[in-house]
């Protein structure tokens, strides 16, 4: 009859604290955490208009078509240039703030040259970039 009443009867459970240092542990883990996942510099982004919206541009707009290749050619407005040559003709602009740059890169060129390419424009103060679908130059 005792195992019946230990079965129907439930057991005095001991009374004990409760420690907060594992979920104090787990707030500083995750803490830790999203800091070296935040990065606290302000964000430099670069804008990219997209091609759809050239439909509304105005027609005194002045395109510049850029190419770059991966056998390290560069080209500008159809003809073979070099960054130093896109650098004066930049620096020629007589209106950069209605200057659009389409910019055409060669899936295997590195990045960095897109972005030097980038940058010489930014100098000049023409901002109004666009990168073309990439595709393979013949």
């Amino acid at each position: 009859m005792s195992a019946a009443r230990d079965i129907l009867l439930p057991r005095r459970r001991r009374a004990g604290k409760m420690s907060l240092t594992p979920l104090i542990d787990c707030v500083f883990i995750l803490l830790v955490f999203f800091m070296l996942q935040t990065n606290f510099m302000r964000p430099r982004a670069i804008e990219f208009a997209q091609a759809a919206s050239s439909a509304g541009a105005s027609s005194d707009t002045t395109m510049i078509a850029v190419e770059l290749h991966d056998n390290g050619s560069v080209w500008l407005n159809g003809g073979e240039s070099s960054l130093e040559a896109m650098e004066s003709y930049a620096a020629g602009l007589t209106d950069p703030t209605n200057t659009r740059v389409m910019l055409s890169v060669d899936p295997d060129v590195m990045l960095q040259g897109a972005v030097d390419v980038m940058d010489l424009f930014n100098r000049h103060e023409v901002y109004n970039i666009a990168l073309a679908a990439a595709r393979k130059f013949d």
